[in-house]
């Protein structure tokens, strides 16, 4: 009997594959060749790992928002119903207000709005971002990638993941500074970690930042 939150795939793989997910849950890629007990074996095998990493998710510091409450570039932003703004959102920055008609506190509506934000904030400031450091693209995608902040193919085209709208500005910064030096080097190597810090001074705090908050995001 497989334990709590878990589930097993199987694939037309050779090796089997465990991957624990924030949330919890774990999943299990087998080949197709195994049965039942060959999958019980396994995550009693793994057990300890699974548990570790799961006590590993479970630390993690998660922004607590209040009911009313946005996150948005890092912040916590009130949300105020109002009739007035019939077909925009008006954001506050220097009070950290959201106005509006629609209920974003909605889920749906909610996310709807911030990949739009997402959208219009990323584009330009990769465009921007590119120009000033000299390193050039060729599409830009926003994406809802589960497990990545963003990627850039052979192709030179970039994906980022609109939830980044939701981290400080200097956290969106590096992420996007990353998949631009992916342009030039593909590989996570000694030189693209020069390439990128040399761009991005910032960026061993970023990772930090995303290493403790990015489950919320």
């Amino acid at each position: 009997m497989l334990p709590d939150n878990c589930s097993v795939i199987r694939r037309e793989v050779k090796n089997a594959r465990l991957r624990v997910r924030e949330d919890g849950t774990v999943q299990l890629f087998v080949p197709m060749v195994f049965t039942d007990e060959d999958v019980e074996k396994l995550l009693e095998k793994k057990a300890q790992w699974i548990a570790s990493k799961r006590q590993f998710f479970e630390q993690k510091t998660k922004i607590q928002l209040r009911r009313n409450e946005i996150l948005l570039f890092g912040n916590r932003y009130a949300y105020f119903y109002s009739s007035k703004y019939q077909n925009k959102v008006v954001v506050n920055h220097e009070s950290k207000t959201i106005q509006a008609k629609r209920d974003l506190l909605d889920t749906t509506v909610q996310e709807k709005w911030l990949k739009s934000v997402a959208r219009k904030y990323i584009l330009s400031r990769t465009e921007t971002l590119s120009e000033a450091l000299l390193l050039p693209y060729n599409k830009l995608y926003i994406r809802s990638q589960k497990r990545k902040w963003g990627n850039c193919s052979k192709e030179k085209n970039i994906s980022i993941n609109w939830r980044v709208i939701k981290a400080p500005e200097f956290v969106i910064d590096y992420i996007i500074i990353h998949e631009l030096c992916h342009t030039v080097l593909m590989k996570h190597t000694v030189r693209f970690q020069t390439l990128l810090r040399s761009h991005c001074p910032d960026c061993e705090q970023a990772q930090a930042w995303l290493d403790e908050y990015g489950n919320s995001l």
